[in-house]
């Protein structure tokens, strides 16, 4: 039987060595993966002829509200934004922290890829992203005062 390519594959445009690009301009594929109780938002855009970016973000945990009891002052906000505040300079190349309004920690990356692109080059940066937000997760489980994100399933919204 012979495959008529290129073909779509779900969001993906499949040419005929395999690999991978945005089906079309109005629908990037997407998707989520969920590591260590926490949920990893990727999405693949077009960036034009010199590639695309795989833009990955993930919730870290939250920063105890003021309107919780004990107030602004407490000791876990405290220890929270101390440990934030050290983090910045940490993060590997092309990575930032953001606190949204809610009060939620999340990391952010993009990497450039050249489109189309391979399943594995996908699989690949996903992994090497999880690998080296394991260190962060780990520190933020350590009673720096940051909470878990109970609802870790719900987007980002950053």
């Amino acid at each position: 039987m012979r495959l008529d390519v290129p073909f779509t594959l779900g969001p993906f445009l499949v040419n005929g060595n395999g690999r991978l690009s945005p089906g079309t301009p109005e629908r990037f594929p997407s998707f989520r993966v969920t590591w260590r109780d926490h949920v990893l938002h990727a999405r693949l855009t077009d960036a034009g002829p010199e590639g695309g970016t795989l833009a990955l973000q993930a919730v870290l945990g939250r920063v105890p509200s003021t309107g919780r009891p004990g107030g602004p002052g407490t000791l876990p906000r405290q220890t929270a934004f101390a440990a934030l505040r050290a983090l910045p300079e940490t993060l590997p190349p092309g990575w930032k922290l953001v606190l949204l309004a809610d009060h939620r920690i999340v990391a952010q990356a993009l990497i450039q890829l050249a489109l189309p692109t391979s399943a594995e080059e996908l699989v690949s940066e996903l992994t090497l992203f999880l690998l080296r937000l394991a260190p962060y997760l780990d520190l933020l489980a350590e009673g720096v005062g940051v909470e878990r994100v109970v609802n870790a399933a719900a987007a980002p919204g950053a």
